[in-house]
C-alpha cells in the first residue's frame, strides 16, 4: 500500500480542523495580504514588499497576522469568524519557525475566556492525537491552567505585584543568580527569570494554559483583576508540552487606550532597535473599528506547529510541502 507524503496528510488533516470550526458555527473569511500596518508589537518584524510611488509614498507590508483585518470585520457586524491565514515574520529559521507560516485565527462574541479555553481543548482533541519528538502529549477534556504570578510565586518566590520597577525585579533576579544587564527593560528581566526559573519546570507531556500576564506584555487586550484587585492582562497562551501553540485575548475595545499602547510599543521598538527596525504606522481604521466591536475573545494558533504535533513530524518543513524560496 502506498504511503502518502506527510504534507498530503497535512492538508487532509487541515480539512478536519476546518470542519470543526464550521460545526462550531464559525464563518470562514479572508483578509488582505498587502497591508499598510502589519502589526505594532515591538519584537515582531514584518516584511516590506513595496512602496507607493510619488512624494507621499507609503510602505506596504505582508501581514504578521490577520488580526487587524478580522477586527474590522467584527466591527462591521461579524460575530463568529475564522481564517487559515498566510502570515509573515522576519525571524530565525528553526524546527518550529519559518518566515512564512499559516495561522488559524478566530474570534467569537459568544464566549468568555474560559469558554474559549474549553473550545481550544475540544479542537486539539479533534486534531489529535498529539506528540512531540516521538513523545505523546495528553489533551484532557479540561486542560489545566496556571496564572503567571502563581508560577512566579511557586517556582522562584517572586510576587510580581511587589516588583513593579525594573530595579526591584533586577534585585530579585540577582538573589536567584540570574544575570541581568543595565540596558534590560522590566520585560527583559521578566523573561530572563521566566526562561531560567519557570519554563524548565512546566509540564512536558500535556496541553495546558498560562493566563493573566503582566499588562506591559499585552497591548491588544482587556484587563482582569485578581483576588487582591491587582490588574493583569486578560490573555492566555496555550502550550502543548514545550511548544507554544496559541495566544488568546479578551479584545481591547477602547480606541484611546489602544493608541496609547501602540505608541508605547513603538517607543520600546525604537529603544531596542533604533533605525534597524523602523516603526509601523498606526492603523487608524483599526482604532475606529475596535470602538465599534462588541465584547469579543480571539485566538491565534500556529497551524503548522499544530500539524507537526498531530502528524508526528519533527520539523515544520515536513508538513509544509514546498519550502519558500527564501528558506
Amino acid at each position: 500500500m502506498e504511503t502518502k507524503p506527510t504534507w498530503t496528510l497535512r492538508f487532509e488533516w487541515e480539512q478536519r480542523v476546518r470542519n470543526f470550526m464550521l460545526q462550531c458555527g464559525y464563518l470562514e473569511v479572508r483578509t488582505p495580504l498587502l497591508v499598510r500596518s502589519a502589526g505594532m508589537e515591538p519584537h515582531i518584524f514584518p516584511i516590506q514588499v513595496s512602496a507607493d510611488s510619488g512624494p507621499a509614498a507609503a510602505p506596504v507590508f505582508l501581514p504578521t497576522s490577520p488580526e487587524f483585518g478580522m477586527k474590522k470585520l467584527l466591527a462591521s457586524g461579524a460575530s463568529q469568524i475564522f481564517q487559515f491565514a498566510p502570515s509573515f515574520r522576519i525571524e530565525p529559521k528553526s524546527p518550529e519557525h519559518r518566515v512564512e507560516f499559516t495561522m488559524l485565527e478566530w474570534y467569537s462574541i459568544t464566549l468568555d475566556m474560559k469558554g474559549l479555553q474549553s473550545e481550544v481543548s475540544n479542537l486539539l482533541r479533534a486534531a489529535g492525537p498529539l506528540s512531540h519528538q516521538g513523545k505523546p502529549i495528553r489533551v484532557d477534556s479540561k486542560c489545566r491552567s496556571f496564572r503567571v504570578n502563581d508560577l512566579f510565586l511557586e517556582f522562584v518566590e517572586i510576587d510580581l505585584r511587589k516588583h513593579e520597577t525594573k530595579e526591584e525585579l533586577a534585585r530579585a533576579a540577582a538573589l536567584r543568580s540570574i544575570r541581568t544587564e543595565s540596558t534590560d527593560t522590566w520585560n527583559d528581566i521578566y523573561f530572563r527569570i521566566w526562561f531560567n526559573g519557570i519554563e524548565p519546570r512546566l509540564p512536558k507531556d500535556e496541553v495546558y494554559f498560562i493566563e493573566n500576564y503582566p499588562i506591559s506584555q499585552s497591548s491588544l487586550c482587556e484587563t482582569v483583576a485578581d483576588d487582591s484587585g491587582y490588574l493583569w492582562a486578560d490573555r492566555f497562551e496555550c502550550y502543548a508540552g514545550p511548544i507554544e501553540l496559541a495566544n488568546a485575548f479578551s479584545e481591547l475595545r477602547d480606541a484611546g487606550l489602544q493608541r496609547k499602547n501602540f505608541l508605547r510599543d513603538q517607543e520600546e521598538r525604537r529603544q531596542a532597535y533604533g533605525s534597524e527596525r523602523p516603526e509601523s504606522p498606526i492603523d487608524e481604521d483599526l482604532l475606529t473599528s475596535i470602538a465599534k466591536m462588541r465584547p469579543t475573545v480571539g485566538i491565534a494558533i500556529g497551524l503548522d506547529r499544530l500539524a507537526m504535533l498531530a502528524l508526528g513530524a519533527r520539523d515544520i518543513s515536513e508538513v509544509i510541502g514546498v519550502e519558500p524560496f527564501w528558506e
